[in-house]
């Protein structure tokens, strides 16, 4: 995966605004207790300054495309402000239109964390391209989230490598098709041409309609019922995206037209699907009149102004701080309320406070203990005059029930297909970025590591713990290396064994 060079190179300026403009889409729903945790995230890319965002339609209803998925309560926003920070959670968005066909969705910003409504946005955005342009050999700048819950922004680039059909599109431009390696997380992102301008959609693990979008689907029976269905857990275990959906094949769900000299014909895609519109964040034991919590959140951190990064349901273990964030409303100064967390069911912290905060807005609490939180469930009650308002339950480290993952996978030569015997395959350890691992090449890094076998399938030797990203680093001697962050993604509820899609190396020239 070749860089761009000095000429090619996007300016600063238009990588500022792709920074800010590709965000994460996060799929929450609400626990038993009532907090709200993430059930897979993707990617988009904000296309106006009123906040419509383009994405994968399997990223935002992967149930519309026949993917069995449990369906989200809302569909919240994190925006990046600095490219060394993760995504903040900002706004909620509703599905404006869908085209599983094309897999393909428009969604609208229309709502902070807390559910009200917002309007006359003016936020970063890229402005839309003509794919048709497009020829081999032009550069493509990818922009996107490949890590879990929460890994900042990246960038990757590679040429237009080819183009594909696909029965029922039409058109003879249904897949761009990239050298540039991208890791799965990055669908529904951005690829950029040297304009600055949105060409294609990152969508699936390779070009061509026999090829399932990676993105959280249940591929295990998790719950040995003797089927793979909507009963089993979805996981999202990385993945290999280098099909890209033309940006044009999405002009008329935006409500556009690209307005060209001499346009062949182009069939329309399928008709905008209509899909729910987000309610304010659901709560627990929700009440009309009285002070009102909802969204209530846990992390690994927070913004300045009390934005939570890093959500998830089980945080690592050996952390410090439990973060825990919520929208307060309908409260006054004064009155009496009450924290009280638990661990494992016995109660390790209770204070009674006065309330100071004012009517409404957002807070921020902290658990933490400076020798590490010890492993376990932890949970959280918020009382207001001794009624509780508000409750909610995250994980530290293991579940006492909880087991590794083992990963299994193939590594392909991109253009044969076939496997690639005697590649070197790392996971790199949870926090090590592939850029000092490639710096510095410390074998510490490597949390576990093998070679392909004849076929060029591998398995870990080492599970690999849950709630956690993973850089992945491929060699071969005859293909050219990739190293990508937080490449393996496995989720807190992922089964005990899953298997990676097909991992393809480009041959060296």
């Amino acid at each position: 995966m070749g860089s761009p060079s000095r000429s090619d190179a996007l300016d600063r300026q238009t990588v500022e605004t792709a920074m800010h403009a590709v965000v994460q889409i996060v799929a929450l729903r609400q626990r038993t207790l009532g907090n709200l945790s993430p059930l897979w995230t993707g990617s988009g890319t904000i296309v106006d300054a009123q906040g419509t965002i383009l994405t994968n339609c399997h990223v935002a209803n992967p149930r519309s495309m026949g993917m069995p998925a449990p369906p989200p309560d809302v569909l919240a926003i994190a925006i990046t402000q600095r490219s060394d920070e993760p995504p903040a959670l900002t706004y909620l968005a509703e599905i404006v239109a869908q085209s599983p066909e094309l897999d393909l969705a428009v969604l609208r910003v229309v709502a902070g964390l807390d559910g009200r409504p917002v309007s006359g946005l003016d936020l970063p955005f890229i402005s839309l391209g003509d794919s048709d342009t497009l020829e081999l050999a032009d550069q493509l700048n990818i922009f996107g989230y490949p890590g879990i819950g929460g890994e900042t922004v990246t960038f990757t680039s590679g040429s237009v490598s080819g183009f594909s059909a696909q029965p029922g599109v039409g058109d003879r431009r249904a897949w761009i098709k990239t050298d540039a390696t991208i890791a799965g997380g990055n669908s529904g992102g951005a690829a950029l041409n040297q304009d600055g301008r949105l060409v294609g959609i990152p969508t699936q693990a390779a070009a061509g309609s026999d090829v399932l979008p990676v993105d959280a689907r249940p591929v295990i029976d998790t719950n040995r019922d003797g089927r793979v269905d909507q009963r089993d857990t979805p996981m999202a275990v990385g993945g290999f995206i280098n099909g890209l959906r033309p940006v044009n094949l999405a002009k008329s769900l935006l409500g556009q037209r690209a307005a060209r000299a001499s346009e062949r014909p182009r069939p329309e895609p399928a008709p905008a699907q209509p899909a729910q519109k987000p309610a304010a964040p659901p709560q627990r034991g929700r009440k009309t009149t009285g002070p009102l919590f909802s969204a209530l959140l846990f992390s690994r951190g927070v913004t300045r102004d009390g934005r939570p990064i890093h959500l998830a349901s089980v945080l690592p273990a050996g952390g410090k701080e439990i973060f825990c964030t919520f929208e307060f409303d309908r409260m006054r100064n004064g009155i009496a309320w009450t924290q009280v967390w638990a661990k494992d069911g016995e109660v390790i912290l209770s204070q009674d406070e006065q309330w100071t905060d004012g009517a409404r807005d957002r807070k921020v609490l902290v658990l933490g203990n400076p020798q590490g939180l010890a492993d376990g469930e932890y949970h959280l009650a918020l009382a207001v005059g001794g009624q509780v308002v508000a409750e909610g339950a995250v994980v530290v480290g293991k579940r006492a029930t909880d087991t590794d993952t083992q990963v299994s996978g193939v590594v392909v030569d991109q253009a044969t297909g076939r496997g690639v015997p005697n590649a070197a395959v790392l996971a790199l350890r949870p926090g090590i970025s592939v850029r000092d691992f490639v710096r510095y090449q410390s074998q510490d890094m490597v949390y576990t590591s093998t070679h392909t076998d004849g076929n060029g399938q591998f398995t870990f030797p080492q599970q690999l713990p849950k709630g956690q990203a993973y850089g992945l680093v491929v060699a071969s001697q005859h293909h050219r290396d990739i190293a990508i962050e937080a490449a393996l993604r496995i989720g807190a509820d992922a089964p005990e064994s899953a298997q990676l899609d097909p991992i393809p190396l480009v041959r060296d020239a």
